[in-house]
C-alpha cells in the first residue's frame, strides 16, 4: 500500500512543478499536496515522517529552481481556500501563509496601515516571504511580525514569537519548517505617501530590474564582507552581463538576475549559475551563496571546481 494511503483526497504522484515555478523549468514532484486545513497538514506530516518521506514547501515559486529530473519526496502547497484568509483587529492583522504578499501589501495600503510598502514589488506568497525574511533597501517583513505559527517537518505544531523567528538577512529559524499563519502589527499611517512610496519602488525595480521576465529574483546574496561590492554589482564589473547558455541569460538590467528566454531547461540555468561563482571567485576571492532555493540539484551541480584566484 501506498505511503500516503487515507490521504489520497488531496496527495497526487508525478506532478509537474515547471509551471509553478517563474523560471517555468523543471520536472515533476513525487508526491504533491494541497492539504485542505491545518489538521490535514499536521497528520500527513506526521504520517511523512514516520515514512521517512523528505518534505519540502511551495509558494508562489518565485525564488525556486527546480531540477530538469524532479524532486523526490513529498512537496506541499497550501491552496489560498484553506490558507489564504486575512481578518483584521485594529492594526494587528491575522494572515494566512498562502495569502499573496502583493495583494497584502496592496490591501494594507488601501486600509491606510503602514508598515508593509517597503515590500513593493516582492512576489510570492507570506509563508515563503516569512521563512526567507523578504524585503529590499526600503525594509524587511520581519519588523511588522509578532507571532508565527505553523509546523515543524514531523507534524508537531510551533506558536513562535518574533524573537524565536531568528530572522536575519534573507533567512530566519523558519526555514525547514512549514508556516502556516502568522499575526503582523502596523501602524495608521497616511495612505497618500504610502501610495507615492509604492510608485517609487516599482519605478525603481522597473528601471533596473528585469520585472517582466521569467526571473526568480536576485539569484545571489549580496556578500556581507567589509568593503564587498553587492553581487550584482561584482558580476557587471566582470562584463558577464548578457552572457547566455541555452535558453538561460544573465540579465542586461541587473546582472544578479537570470532570466529564461524561449527554450530553457534548469541544467542551462545551473551552468549558468556555475559560471558566475567560477568568475567571481576567481577575480574577487568570494564564493558566492545562492538567495534562489533549489530543488532536486546536488551542491556540486552549482559549484564550480575552485581554481587560484587570478592576480
Amino acid at each position: 500500500m501506498s505511503w500516503y494511503r487515507g490521504f489520497e483526497s488531496f496527495v497526487s504522484e508525478h506532478v509537474s512543478l515547471s509551471k509553478m515555478t517563474t523560471y517555468r523549468v523543471g520536472g515533476p514532484a513525487e508526491f504533491f499536496a494541497l492539504p485542505p486545513s491545518s489538521s490535514a497538514l499536521g497528520e500527513l506530516l506526521w504520517r511523512a515522517a514516520n515514512e521517512n518521506v523528505p518534505v519540502r514547501f511551495l509558494g508562489h515559486g518565485t525564488n525556486l529552481l527546480v531540477a530538469d529530473r524532479g524532486v523526490s519526496g513529498l512537496i506541499v502547497k497550501l491552496p489560498k481556500t484553506s490558507f489564504g484568509f486575512l481578518k483584521r483587529s485594529g492594526n494587528t492583522l491575522h494572515i494566512g501563509a498562502g495569502h499573496s504578499l502583493p495583494g497584502l501589501v496592496k490591501w494594507s495600503v488601501a486600509q491606510s496601515l503602514q508598515g508593509l510598502e517597503c515590500l513593493q514589488g516582492v512576489p510570492g506568497t507570506v509563508g515563503a516571504a516569512l521563512r526567507m525574511n523578504a524585503g529590499g533597501k526600503y525594509g524587511e517583513i520581519c519588523t511588522t511580525v509578532r507571532r508565527v505559527k505553523g509546523f515543524e517537518r514531523d507534524g508537531r505544531a510551533f506558536d513562535f514569537s518574533t524573537a524565536d523567528c531568528g530572522f536575519k538577512y534573507r533567512n530566519s529559524n523558519l526555514h525547514g519548517r512549514i508556516v502556516t499563519e502568522c499575526e503582523i502589527e502596523l501602524t495608521p499611517g497616511d495612505k497618500l505617501a504610502s501610495e507615492q512610496m509604492m510608485t517609487r519602488i516599482l519605478n525603481e525595480k522597473c528601471a533596473s530590474q528585469p520585472v517582466d521576465a521569467r526571473s526568480a529574483g536576485c539569484v545571489f546574496k549580496n556578500p556581507k564582507l567589509p568593503g564587498s561590492a553587492p553581487a550584482g554589482r561584482m558580476i557587471d564589473e566582470l562584463g558577464m552581463k548578457g552572457l547566455y547558455i541555452g535558453g538561460a541569460r544573465i540579465s542586461t538590467l541587473h546582472a544578479n538576475f537570470l532570466i529564461c528566454e524561449g527554450s530553457t531547461s534548469a541544467a542551462d540555468l545551473a551552468e549558468l549559475i556555475r559560471m558566475i561563482r567560477q568568475r567571481v571567485y576567481e577575480n574577487r576571492g568570494i564564493l558566492l551563496d545562492l538567495e534562489v532555493e533549489v530543488w532536486g540539484m546536488d551542491a556540486e551541480e552549482l559549484t564550480p571546481p575552485v581554481r587560484t584566484r587570478a592576480a
